[in-house]
């Protein structure tokens, strides 16, 4: 189809900007749909009269955005939206924020057996090496699109019978507060952006090397006891986490 919007070769404006901004308008409007294959490099550059160099650099940009994702060997795709992690700032279980925003959740347990603690998950829990632990790896899926891996290390003192238990599609948090009353009060959260590793790629369905983020969570009872200690690997292609942040009084300048 002939471009809505002409190149205009008369303003200081680089070429391969006015594509951006005009491929950034299309896809905006709803003209292109997620998933959509967004046009050629060659039919652009011979719809705008312009090198595919240019075309290059406009369509790179977009993808550093995220506005567009490419795939070797397929070519280049109309990103999807990215989920909004919002359940790392709130008290809330990932299950429970991703059901609430009414996505479809599946989860598929990987591993659901006794370890004794090493020293650091020891040390992360406040029980001696060695105790057993109850060490539990799922991937979930949203739409039935593997969108995290995470694995929990519980003090299996406090959950005797989770090796037994069925988790599939379920959340774990709720199953242990319906059945053994532990209900997270507080937690100490890191995150860190990593790349996926073979096993990553494979589990997650990405390429090796694509990012992930990485969070390290361990969860504390209302009486101050460390319950649960996991690690999530999210998938970077598909959510992204939003923070708030408000004026501290403590930094007020009198």
């Amino acid at each position: 189809r002939p471009p809505l919007i002409t190149l205009d070769r008369r303003v200081p404006i680089p070429l391969y900007y006015q594509l951006k901004e005009l491929l950034r308008r299309d896809i905006e409007s709803g003209e292109y749909q997620p998933g959509d294959t967004l046009p050629s490099e060659r039919t652009l550059s011979e719809r705008y009269l312009i090198s595919r160099p240019t075309v290059r650099q406009a369509i790179r940009e977009l993808v550093y955005e995220g506005l567009l994702e490419r795939e070797k060997g397929r070519g280049t795709f109309i990103a999807r939206p990215k989920i909004n992690y919002g359940f790392i700032q709130q008290f809330v279980t990932f299950y429970d924020d991703m059901a609430q925003k009414g996505f479809l959740l599946k989860t598929r347990v990987l591993r659901q057996e006794e370890e004794p603690a090493s020293r650091p998950l020891a040390a992360l829990l406040d029980v001696p090496e060695g105790e057993p632990l109850a060490v539990i790896e799922r991937i979930r899926f949203l739409e039935d699109a593997p969108i995290v891996k995470v694995t929990n290390h519980l003090p299996l003192k406090l959950c005797p019978d989770l090796l037994t238990a069925d988790l599939t599609d379920r959340s774990l948090y709720r199953f242990i507060g319906e059945r053994y009353r532990l209900h997270p009060h507080r937690a100490a959260i890191t995150l860190e952006a990593i790349v996926a590793d073979a096993l990553d790629a494979e589990l997650l369905q990405v390429p090796e090397g694509a990012p992930l983020l990485l969070m390290k969570n361990t969860t504390f009872t209302t009486d101050g006891i460390p319950m649960d200690y996991f690690q999530s690997r999210f998938r970077g292609d598909r959510g992204k986490v939003k923070v708030e942040v408000f004026e501290s009084n403590n930094l007020r300048v009198p």
